[in-house]
This record gives structure tokens, sequence and C-alpha cells, in this order.
């Protein structure tokens, strides 16, 4: 059952709390927005928090150790926050848009699904999946800066990877050391031919699926992509209800 979103917003003249009608203590999905720095200090009052946002500025992110129900954390700061006294080994989704976060290594090492956003400067992925060996899915979307998957064999519980506006994307070796099972595609490594496309994402070992047709807004290399899967016998391979978010996160 899905949550109902509560907010709290503080700017430089005040601040709105809106928990329709809640008492903190009852509030499972909070998303907190600080035009002025927020203490989360206010947070020991949420104990049963299952779901966190938390935008702009943000101070004092050691009180997320108390929230023992915390399972998804969704980031996007505009100034870095030390993560190096958090613990939430009950974090199992954690969604990070932009790069003024800070070093969140400590909280990647139970997360079964990351799902990393407009990254517009940072090239090397590595730092954000070589700590989460628990890792299960991963989600890229608008990186224009990465040119090539970083190495994927050392996840072996990573079975789906969805990719979405990576452009320069020109490497997708990766691949074929992966445990991945299902990949999804879109708008993704302008500069490849259908073939090489087809090429990389037919050479991962346990491949169960593949959704590739909006890998351009024309779809004009999607023909050569199913005459490629057809030339090797794969052509049941390619599921293109998996390229639908929700399809993805159900897989």
């Amino acid at each position: 059952m899905e949550q109902t979103l509560c907010t709290a917003v503080f700017w430089r003249g005040g601040e709105e709390i809106d928990l329709n009608g809640r008492k903190p203590d009852a509030v499972r999905c909070l998303s907190v927005t600080g035009e002025r720095k927020v203490d989360l200090s206010f947070l020991r009052d949420y104990p049963n928090l299952e779901e966190l946002t938390l935008m702009e500025k943000c101070e004092g992110a050691e009180v997320l150790s108390q929230l023992k129900r915390l399972h998804t954390l969704s980031l996007w700061l505009s100034a870095p926050v030390t993560w190096d006294h958090v613990s939430l080994p009950g974090l199992r989704v954690l969604h990070l848009r932009g790069e003024k976060n800070g070093d969140i290594t400590p909280l990647l090492s139970s997360i079964t699904y990351l799902h990393l956003e407009e990254m517009r400067k940072t090239e090397d992925l590595a730092p954000f999946l070589t700590p989460a060996l628990q890792l299960q899915k991963l989600y890229l979307q608008s990186l224009p800066a990465v040119r090539e998957l970083p190495t994927l064999d050392g996840l072996p519980a990573l079975y789906a990877l969805k990719l979405y506006e990576l452009h320069k994307l020109g490497d997708l070796s990766a691949l074929s050391h992966s445990h991945l099972r299902y990949f999804a595609a879109s708008l993704v490594a302008d500069t490849l031919s259908a073939q090489a496309l087809a090429d990389a994402v037919l050479a991962i070992p346990g491949l169960e699926g593949a959704a590739l047709r909006l890998v351009d807004r024309s779809k004009r290399r999607y023909g050569g992509i199913q005459k490629a899967f057809a030339a090797a016998g794969k052509s049941p391979l390619l599921r293109e209800e998996i390229s639908t978010l929700t399809t993805w996160l159900s897989l």
C-alpha cells in the first residue's frame, strides 16, 4: 500500500509542516525541504519513518541512525552532509540526485536498489558501486559525462540495470562480465551502431530480457537491433515491457 507523503518545508522566514492530520509518530513517508539549513534533530519525533526525502540544505544527519524503520532515502542536497556517523543497516533503497550530497559511502553497504540521477560532471561511477555489495537493481539516469559503464562483475547480486539519457556512453564492455538478467536502455550511446549495441547486450551471459526500442527517440537503430537478435536466435529476449519503470521495479 502506497504511503501518504507528508512534507516539512523550512524557509528563511518560517516553516510549514503538513502531516495530513497525523501525529509525527504515525508518519511513514516524509519530504524535508530547506531554503535555509535545516537541523534534522526534529526527526527524533518521527521514529516510524520508512521513507525520507531530504532536499536543499540539511545538517545533523546522525539523527537518522535513530530511524530504525527507514528503508528508503532520497537525497537532493545543495550543500554536502557528513554521513560518517550515520548507521542505517535497514536501508534498502537510495536515490541520489545531483552531486552535492557528500560522501555517501557509509549508506551503501546494505542497499539493494540504487538510483543515480542528474550528476552532470560525474564520469566515474565506481565509487558509488564498489561498496554496494548487496545491490540488486541499478538505475542510471541523466548522466551526461559518463562514457563507460563501471565494472559490474564485483556485484554478484546485481540482476537488473536501467539506463536513461547517457548519450556519451560508448563502452558497454562491462555488460559481458556482469551477473545481469534484465537490461533496459533509453536514449543512450548515441555514437554506437545498432550492431554494436546489440552485440554488447547479447554478451550478457545470463540475459533473460532486454528493452532497447527507445535507445533513440526516432527508434532509428531498433530495426538493426532486432535483426541482430534474430540472427543470434535471441529475438524472444527483446521484452520491451520491462522498459516501463514500474515493470522494471517489479522484476
